[in-house]
């Protein structure tokens, strides 16, 4: 039977969708690389051709899962018809309002792909701190910010709200989301120097409803 000979980046992203479905399915640990070229009929050099290791596959497949929160991010920090404290209001409501939403990545979650999970979380962080950086300093020379350490801030704001409300690290009930997320809005006035209420759920409906619909997503 001849060779059917497919278009590289086809090729490629069949490679990357059957890892997905192994990953999804197997979990990462017990997923082999003669696992995913069983699957879509081709030899091992041809995995070998686009990708160097199963390593090398997950981190393409996580940075793609990045990719669209990452661009909403960008796009805010960069619109110039916005203030520093416009910019952070919106990050938290256009980003952080929809995470668990997506139900075809939550295998990412799961104890079998714990090393994908952690590979997530660590370029969660590194990708998004500088446009969070960026909106902080232009808070800073506004006004409405009083950061000392931008970048540090940013980190910590990232990794606090990654860390705790990630569903494959705690399982809070939607109460518990709720208490702490409005917890949280002290936390950030603190963190970012800004005037008493800034960011009060009470005082921002906006935000009232992204409470809501993150307790209900990461509490599912």
């Amino acid at each position: 039977m001849a060779r059917i000979s497919k278009d590289p980046i086809e090729r490629k992203n069949e490679i990357l969708q059957a890892a997905e479905h192994f990953f999804k399915h197997k979990g990462y640990e017990r997923t082999s690389i003669s696992d995913i070229v069983k699957h879509i009929g081709v030899a091992q050099g041809t995995f070998y051709y686009y990708f160097k290791s199963k390593e090398e596959i997950a981190e393409a497949l996580i940075d793609n899962i990045l990719q669209r929160d990452l661009a909403t991010i960008e796009r805010i920090a960069e619109d110039p018809a916005q203030s520093g404290y416009q910019k952070m209001l919106r990050i938290l409501i256009d980003n952080f309002a929809h995470r668990g939403e997506d139900k075809a990545v939550h295998y990412l979650h799961h104890e079998n792909n714990a090393v994908l999970h952690q590979k997530l979380l660590v370029k969660t962080v590194k990708a998004f701190t500088p446009p969070m950086t960026s909106v902080i300093e232009q808070g800073n020379q506004e006004g409405d910010f009083h950061a000392s350490h931008p970048r540090t801030v940013a980190e910590f704001l990232l990794v606090s709200m990654l860390f705790l409300f990630d569903p494959g690290i705690f399982s809070w009930s939607t109460q518990e989301v709720l208490d702490k997320l409005v917890g949280i809005s002290d936390i950030l006035e603190n963190l970012l120097g800004t005037a008493k209420g800034a960011f009060d759920i009470k005082l921002l409906p906006e935000l009232s409803r992204v409470i809501g619909n993150i307790a209900n997503n990461w509490s599912e």
